[in-house]
């Protein structure tokens, strides 16, 4: 029997029902239940004068009404659509920090109050359509296990100490498009543990001095002290020049085990949302692009990734029935919130941090670095 079919059924019992004698409601309760499979009591529940049988778009009305998810839309979209744990702690700062440039003309009190208290379960319902439009890509590695060295630089067999700022994760990802055949671009991804903040620069090969250099360059423009490093089994990393040099700047130096790609899933889960990304799986090899590649890493990809894309962190894991592992994170917070909160860096170093802060336009910054990578796709 269909939906429709009980629903008139009801409509004709339910009129009966009202006008008859207790033995006569007594058949036609068991007629009612023989016919539909309904168990009793809801049967009756269902026959009762005030009870109204809920039919399709009868439900309560939305809370929130499509004007006001257009505004979550577009930050989600600015913010290059994270998940709902991440989008929602991140909506009233942002919307806020466009009201001050003026990309956003006006902002109720209504509005504040429901960015302030939207669920992250609602985000992630209501968008959940948006989601399945785009796609997500596939990662290529060319990691090759360097051949030396292997018990100079020791395994890091247990987990961060998260509460320490100045340790990061270190990786490479290749613009080689569809062969690895000649010489092209790396992208050298770091990430910090502590905070999220991360580091991004273009080399021309992965031979040990580039490497070594862009990583230099990359330490005198951190916000931190940098203490240690730490890396995969690559050749581009597991050499003398990089031993030598972390030496020299009194830095630790460790690197995963080989095939434990897990190892280093900090930066590993870096390399799609702040690589791949943008500059999608084609290939780079020549010097203009590497310079303009690296023009958008230490400008405004930088300036993005760092104040105003939100990271979570893992609080707590713990085994359910010794298979599978419950995770509770913290409360999304951008790098730039998580060194401002911390009590390792200078004052002074986060007052220029927040004078930087006060000072960028979120949507300026998009469009910038949508004009460069379409220049950069054009060359």
């Amino acid at each position: 029997m269909t939906k429709v079919t009980r629903r008139e059924l009801l409509s004709v019992i339910k009129r009966q029902y009202h006008r008859a004698t207790r033995p006569e409601k007594t058949k036609l309760l068991n007629t009612f239940c023989q016919t539909t499979g309904y168990h009793r009591l809801y049967a009756i529940r269902i026959l009762q004068t005030k009870h109204r049988y809920r039919t399709r778009g009868s439900c309560r009305p939305l809370q929130y009404g499509r004007p006001f998810f257009a505004l979550v839309v577009q930050l989600w979209e600015l913010l290059e659509y994270p998940c709902g744990a991440r989008l929602q702690p991140q909506l009233l700062p942002l919307a806020e920090q466009l009201l001050r440039i003026g990309e956003l003309k006006e902002l109720s009190d209504e509005w504040r109050r429901a960015l302030r208290t939207v669920s992250s379960k609602t985000l992630d319902r209501r968008l959940r359509r948006e989601r399945q439009i785009r796609r997500l890509g596939r990662g290529r590695s060319t990691t090759r296990h360097g051949s030396l060295l292997k018990s100079s630089v020791p395994i890091r067999i247990t987990n961060w100490d998260t509460r320490d700022i100045g340790f990061m994760e270190m990786d490479t990802v290749a613009h080689c498009g569809e062969q690895l055949v000649g010489e092209f671009i790396y992208s050298l991804d770091m990430v910090e543990i502590a905070t999220g903040w991360s580091e991004q620069m273009a080399v021309l090969g992965k031979g040990e001095a580039g490497i070594v250099k862009a990583i230099e360059d990359i330490k005198n423009d951190l916000p931190f002290t940098l203490q240690g490093l730490d890396s995969d089994t690559g050749s581009e990393f597991v050499n003398w020049h990089m031993v030598k040099w972390c030496k020299d700047n009194g830095l630790f130096f460790t690197r995963s085990r080989p095939y434990y790609k897990n190892d280093n899933a900090y930066v590993e889960q870096k390399n799609y949302t702040h690589i791949r990304k943008w500059l999608g799986y084609g290939r780079y090899d020549r010097a203009e692009q590497l310079k303009a590649i690296n023009e958008l890493y230490r400008g405004d990809l930088r300036l993005w990734n760092n104040f105003f894309r939100p990271v979570m962190k893992i609080k707590t894991k713990q085994k359910v029935n010794n298979s599978v592992c419950k995770k509770t994170y913290d409360t999304a917070q951008t790098p730039y919130q998580r060194l401002m909160a911390s009590h390792q860096i200078p004052p002074e170093t986060k007052t220029r941090l927040r004078v930087l802060y006060e000072s960028l336009n979120p949507m300026k910054l998009k469009r910038s670095i949508e004009e460069k990578l379409k220049r950069l796709r054009q060359s």
